[in-house]
């Protein structure tokens, strides 16, 4: 049985009378009436009706009220379910430096913003289902007007000699809005091509833009002959920053340059010029390098999930989940007991994503601090994830999301950090 409420307020003298009816104008009779109550001069009145389930969802209920002012009735209905809503699909391809250091390659899918709850992920190698190696994480993720809003996100880590074989990876999600897909593949570079030169630019790293006040920005580029005769920097105005025109640029495929550039040039978006001269190529060939600040910058939002314990393996993993920022770069750190965890930790193995845009503006990225089940266990030892962005306070530093074995409850919290580079 369900029990349905009727309230009248703000009336006087205190006689009312209540009366329930169904669509159908059939009188119910299996109510109650409480006597009035004064408050502030007026009077308030309730009444409650006892109904079945089954005509809960298939008939309205009208409460009336007599008074000696005036009747009035509400009609009571069972609320209608909010449409389904089919979620944006995400994919985060494996780091450079987790392939480098550990040999492996991790996938995040992220699935944000459905409803209702119920869903499933898979992932495919090559359109064949893989089953191991695969963790998943459903929260909500906002609530309002009525419907709560949720976000999934799964895990799969493969070797990485199975990412650079050039296998696609699928990640499909199944929901009562349908299903999505949504596929990646290896690709070996993205440089830009300028007719026959391709050149790249080995861009600085969160460590070095978020802990250096200078670093390094390379500039590589490659022929398909050989005869290189020149390679240079210069600034915007063309005035040159390197030079170099040594003979030993005529017998390679490939010449690089190297300089470096402040943070405050680097936040402010200043441009540097690569330009290199080739002996099948009429005059110099040039590509800019600068940093793009077209949009408006966004705060990070910091989750730090529930800890994902593998017993066959007898591991416990705990993932930080950054999402929604602007500007794209970021830093990731761990720290155990406020202890900076290199990545050449032989105790925890400690790897993050690429960043991946999520939406017309937005970066997410997701990192991973590994131990084995014994470590976990310990009590009183702290584990951290320290997120560090342009678009937090200087005096704050950092946030910092926290969890200890015990509580199992990640906190927040902006701490004032002045945390050593992660590099070993």
């Amino acid at each position: 049985m369900l029990t349905l409420g009727c309230m009248a307020t703000g009336f006087t003298p205190p006689s009312i009378t209540f009366k329930w009816k169904d669509s159908t104008e059939t009188a119910l009779t299996d109510y109650i009436q409480y006597p009035s109550v004064q408050s502030n001069g007026m009077y308030m009145g309730v009444s409650q009706l006892s109904i079945k389930k089954a005509d809960w969802d298939t008939k309205d209920f009208v409460c009336a009220v007599e008074h000696s002012a005036g009747n009035k009735e509400v009609t009571i209905r069972k609320p209608v379910p909010p449409p389904p809503i089919s979620p944006s699909l995400y994919v985060m391809t494996p780091s450079k430096e987790e392939m480098r250091d550990n040999q492996t390659a991790s996938f995040a899918c992220l699935a944000s913003g459905f409803s209702p709850k119920e869903y499933k992920i898979t992932w495919l190698k090559n359109n064949k289902p893989i089953i191991e190696e695969v963790t998943d994480f459903c929260q909500d993720e906002q609530k309002g007007q009525g419907t709560t809003l949720y976000s999934a996100t799964s895990f799969l880590k493969v070797n990485e000699s199975d990412w650079t074989d050039l296998s696609e990876y699928t990640c499909q999600f199944e929901h009562i809005t349908g299903t999505q897909t949504k596929t990646v593949k290896y690709e070996k570079g993205d440089g830009c091509v300028v007719y026959d030169l391709e050149f790249n630019f080995n861009e600085p790293t969160s460590e070095n833009i978020f802990l250096e006040e200078v670093f390094p920005i390379t500039c590589e580029v490659k022929a398909k002959e050989k005869g290189f005769t020149s390679i240079k920097w210069m600034k915007e105005d063309k005035s040159v920053i390197y030079e170099d025109r040594g003979e030993h640029l005529k017998n390679t495929f490939t010449v690089s340059a190297q300089i470096t550039i402040t943070k405050n040039e680097w936040n402010k978006g200043t441009p540097f010029i690569c330009s290199v001269e080739h002996k099948d190529h009429l005059g110099s060939e040039q590509k800019t390098y600068q940093r793009n600040n077209g949009e408006e910058q966004k705060h990070p939002a910091v989750f730090l999930l529930s800890p994902a314990e593998d017993v066959r393996r007898n591991m416990v993993t705990l993932t930080c989940y950054v999402k929604d920022f602007y500007p794209k770069e970021v830093l990731v750190a761990w720290l155990v007991d406020d202890e900076l965890v290199q990545m050449d930790s032989q105790k925890y193995k400690h790897i993050s994503s690429s960043t991946i845009e999520t939406g017309k503006t937005y970066y997410s990225i997701y990192s991973q601090l590994t131990m084995s089940m014994d470590d976990w266990k310990v009590d009183g030892v702290f584990y951290s994830c320290a997120v560090y962005h342009e678009t937090i306070p200087k005096t704050t530093k950092m946030v910092v999301r926290t969890v200890d074995r015990t509580s199992n409850e990640p906190n927040l919290v902006n701490l004032s950090l002045n945390v050593p580079c992660c590099k070993p």
